[in-house]
């Protein structure tokens, strides 16, 4: 388990630079995002668990917080994120749900820094976003920025969110959506932007999809 714990991690972060490295990356209104990071500005990026896998490529060595399982595979995941620069605030809506979110909220709110959130996990339904980062996002102030890729040629998962994963040298694009922005000592209406927070997510996907081609 020890060897385990030390060689998955480098081999994931190893790989990931390996292969996403390889892709020919490309965006759609990445100016929502952009508004907001070329600023020095702290976002909430909300993602689907299909794209997980690329995410920390992504946001790699921008000194953020992410939301990790507190199971004993959340160890294995959480050494992962350091290798990528992020921290992780353990936890997940299923298991120490409210002390990752309390985790999380102290530690935005104490560096300023930005967090990440995989709005449909752990166990889906996939692509249906629950209200844990409209309560961050209402806890710290800053912008929920969706975001959603797709590539081709690329494989999917037999699981319930599909997995998506790129093949070398694969074309990637990844779509932005528009920030949602919630008041702190706003209505408490969490439902009705978690709603708005999904069609934004399956907007962001579709449009990365048929910049792809698919």
């Amino acid at each position: 388990m020890r060897l385990g714990r030390y060689l998955l991690p480098r081999l994931y972060a190893w790989g990931s630079y390996a292969l996403f490295g390889s892709c020919r990356i490309s965006y759609v209104d990445k100016h929502h995002e952009d508004q907001f990071l070329q600023r020095g500005l702290p976002i909430l990026f909300a993602g689907l668990h299909q794209g997980l896998l690329y995410f920390p490529y992504h946001f790699r060595d921008r000194d953020g917080v992410v939301m990790v399982s507190a199971s004993r595979d959340g160890d294995l995941i959480a050494d992962t994120m350091a290798r990528f620069g992020l921290r992780a605030a353990r936890g997940s809506s299923t298991r120490l749900g409210q002390q990752a979110l309390a985790a999380m909220i102290t530690e935005i709110n104490e560096r300023r820094c930005s967090g990440g959130i995989i709005v449909d996990g752990p166990r889906g339904p996939a692509a249906i976003a629950k209200p844990g980062v409209i309560a961050l996002a209402r806890a710290t102030g800053l912008p929920i920025v969706p975001g959603c890729w797709w590539a081709r040629p690329s494989v999917r998962f037999r699981s319930w969110d599909q997995t998506l994963i790129p093949l070398p040298f694969a074309r990637l694009v990844f779509a932005f959506e528009e920030p949602i922005l919630v008041p702190r000592d706003g209505p408490d209406d969490s439902l009705a932007l978690s709603v708005e927070l999904t069609r934004r997510l399956q907007r962001a996907r579709d449009a990365a999809r048929a910049r792809c081609g698919g």
